[in-house]
């Protein structure tokens, strides 16, 4: 419908044809992106991170890579990965690892890949939930996951408790 004005007041008309029909296609599809958004991942989807420590992960320790582009919050959890994910640099075949002398100064141990399924229980997007300073935004975990202490040392800006597989959580 348009919007007329009459010297008596205000009338409506009808607006046929194919503009109506364009515009009300364009306004259905905006209202729809604002209230569902792009299909960005969330907490626990799928990340790799940018850089692999030499020796790989340690399964002892969790890695946080902020600003992660794959994720909607920026934030690309490693919790507690042995090894490296698959297809990225250090990373060999276990049934191909051969073991060298760390005496040798030429010695480049090797580390072993994770296996996919690892990479998918272990490596994921995540949100910081508690940082112990409210400046920080923090965010809640949605089911499934639990608000644990992850990083006890590093900047205030990363320093905290970030969304944790629930499942993961008392393994370590």
């Amino acid at each position: 419908m348009r919007f007329f004005r009459t010297e008596s007041g205000p009338a409506y008309g009808v607006i046929h044809g194919r503009r109506f029909a364009a515009s009300v296609g364009a306004s259905v599809l905006a209202l729809a992106l604002t209230l569902i958004g792009c299909g960005t991942p969330a907490v626990g989807a799928p990340c790799l991170p940018e850089q692999v420590p030499t020796g790989g992960f340690d399964q002892s320790e969790a890695y946080i890579e902020s600003s992660s582009v794959q994720c909607e919050t920026r934030v690309c959890m490693v919790y507690h990965l042995e090894g490296a994910p698959p297809d990225t640099s250090p990373c060999q075949p276990k049934n191909t690892i051969v073991m060298c002398d760390p005496k040798d100064k030429n010695c480049v141990m090797p580390v072993p890949c994770a296996t996919p399924q690892d990479v998918e229980k272990y490596v994921y997007c995540t949100c910081r939930c508690e940082s112990g300073n409210p400046k920080f935004a923090s965010c809640t975990c949605p089911s499934g996951y639990t608000c644990a202490s992850v990083l006890e040392q590093g900047s205030v800006g990363v320093r905290g408790s970030y969304c944790v597989r629930s499942d993961t959580v008392t393994q370590f």
